[in-house]
């Protein structure tokens, strides 16, 4: 993304450019001065200034944000699929023994018993999986975790509920801010926190069905002295 950036600047500046144009908006840098304290002076043109002033930093922020949310985390992930029998059927004593120390190092209470028990009952697991013919291997964590036995594997299938619960990269929690900042604006009143957060699940799960039972049902369960009848 970084080598070919300066190419893709020239095609985004272009179309800046032409938007400015049509805007009647002159792409001029701010102008120099000889001591600079809030920003850096950035010798060249228009272009220049904002390809080293705007472009670059924001890519440079935007490659860092994504090593910091992936990369990072690429080898812990790739440890813990080893215990799907997809994988765990091809590993070595060597890389059970670095998936159990991963493990041993980032989820140490996890672990039923010492590291020297988990590498037994990741062997034992390990064996369990190549019996199993090829076709009828699960996939996937959810589907492993209903097929491991938690009284044999206790410290696997505890490691296959961490991986079937792994969050993934959603918009859920962004989603939920935008819904409240809505409510917020549309409201322009005091509303309490429990309240506000139910506007605001009903308004993200808008296909989940709730029957005027249900809300009559609940309602009448707090005190009140009228009687709430359908």
């Amino acid at each position: 993304m970084r080598c070919d950036s300066d190419l893709k600047f020239k095609s985004l500046y272009a179309a800046a450019k032409e938007m400015a144009d049509k805007l009647d908006i002159n792409l001029a840098p701010p102008r120099n001065i000889g001591i600079q304290k809030n920003r850096d002076n950035y010798e060249g043109g228009p272009e220049e200034y904002f390809r080293r002033s705007i472009f670059h930093p924001f890519l440079d922020h935007l490659l860092m944000q994504l090593k910091i949310r992936f990369l990072e985390h690429r080898e812990l992930l790739s440890k813990i699929q080893n215990i799907l029998p997809t994988k765990c059927s091809e590993l070595n004593t060597k890389e059970i023994s670095e998936t159990v120390n991963t493990f041993a190092k980032e989820w140490p209470i996890d672990i039923k018993g010492s590291t020297d028990d988990f590498i037994d009952e990741m062997t034992m697991w390990h064996r369990h999986c190549l019996n199993m013919s090829k076709d009828k291997r699960p996939r996937t964590f959810i589907e492993t975790l209903n097929y491991c036995n938690s009284a044999l594997y206790p410290s696997i299938h505890t490691f296959l509920q961490i991986g079937a619960t792994l969050p993934v990269s959603v918009a859920t929690s962004e989603r939920s801010f935008s819904c409240l900042r809505r409510l917020k604006t549309y409201l322009r009143n005091k509303t309490g926190e429990e309240r506000l957060n139910g506007l605001m699940l009903l308004n993200l799960y808008r296909d989940v069905e709730v029957t005027c039972e249900e809300v009559i049902d609940i309602m009448a369960k707090k005190p009140r002295r009228i009687d709430l009848v359908l």
